[in-house]
């Protein structure tokens, strides 16, 4: 029984599980100690409810690690205003795998850089960091997916490599769920990401070009694209 008791008494008091939350995924990288990717129990300083919620923290885009805040795995999901990077809708960001997440409340999660990523199956084909842009979750502002004073991190693209990924709300677009990676600051012409029929056509990789070692079909296969606060 004493050995039980000592056993769950070193569980509970592990950084990230249910009674012992973490207030960012930043305190799984203290005092020196390595942390891996993946499914964390975090409560915030600011966070109002008393229960803890489940969050993925990533280690593999910033030394400090991020939490991802908003995913949408492209032609995998039927869209909806739910998926919207600026939508209260909470739908917990545990994973990377195929589907969709969007964290109601943003504000909360701690950090002063964001990150935007597209994987294909799970590779990481470019990722980007800026200053955290406030606006991410307030309201009804997609501009808050824009990040501010872009910087590349990694990029495959064979097109419009070193182009960060911006929010698209033009008519080919759903406003805060279409991203694009060429001509910066034109927010109503372009998609990268899916029309899902919106004006015809398919686009998904159009200003990106998968390169031959992450994907040998063709440049319009499935996506995810999945935003980061660090």
């Amino acid at each position: 029984m004493y050995v039980c008791s000592r056993a769950s008494a070193s569980v509970s008091n592990k950084p990230g599980n249910y009674y012992n939350p973490i207030s960012s995924c930043s305190v799984l990288r203290g005092n020196g100690q390595q942390a891996q990717s993946g499914t964390y129990w975090m409560k915030p300083p600011t966070h109002t409810q008393n229960r803890p919620f489940q969050i993925y923290c990533d280690f593999s885009l910033r030394p400090n690690g991020c939490a991802l805040v908003w995913k949408h795995s492209y032609y995998q999901v039927t869209p909806n205003d739910n998926m919207s990077s600026f939508s209260t809708f909470n739908k917990p960001c545990i994973d990377l795998s195929d589907g969709w997440c969007n964290m109601a409340n943003k504000q909360q999660i701690e950090g002063h850089e964001q990150v935007t990523a597209a994987y294909h199956y799970g590779t990481v084909v470019y990722a980007y960091r800026g200053d955290r842009n406030r606006q991410l979750g307030k309201g009804t502002q997609w501009q808050g997916a824009i990040l501010n004073n872009p910087i590349k991190i990694t990029d495959h693209c064979s097109s419009d490599n070193g182009v960060a990924p911006e929010p698209e709300n033009g008519n080919h677009a759903i406003p805060g769920i279409t991203f694009d990676k060429a001509n910066p600051g034109d927010y109503v012409r372009n998609c990268d990401t899916d029309r899902y029929g919106n004006s015809g056509g398919d686009c998904r990789w159009l200003n990106c070009f998968l390169p031959s070692h992450i994907s040998k079909t063709t440049s319009r296969t499935q996506m995810t694209v999945a935003i980061y606060l660090c």
